[in-house]
């Protein structure tokens, strides 16, 4: 079971049968999403690093037409990176 923190509703939300399935299956798309773009940026940077590049402050940025760079990490914070 896990283990809730505090708050007015225990860090629970207060959520409808219907309304707590439907976020479990959101989530859980968002979730297998998320796995999947860490693992390509994973990839991505471990060949960058055998070409020699510099990773030092860098992430793997995403685009909306699915390239990836690599970026500064200040800037590559809230998607200001288009």
């Amino acid at each position: 079971k896990l283990k809730t923190s505090g708050g007015p509703n225990g860090g629970k939300q207060k959520l409808s049968p219907v309304a707590r399935k439907a976020k479990r299956t959101r989530d859980g798309k968002a979730s297998a999403a998320r796995k999947s773009e860490k693992a390509t940026a994973q990839v991505f940077r471990r060949n960058a690093k055998k070409r020699g590049v510099n990773l030092a402050g860098k992430d793997v940025h995403h685009s909306k037409d699915g390239s990836m760079r690599l970026v500064s990490t200040k800037s590559n914070r809230g998607h200001h990176v288009s």
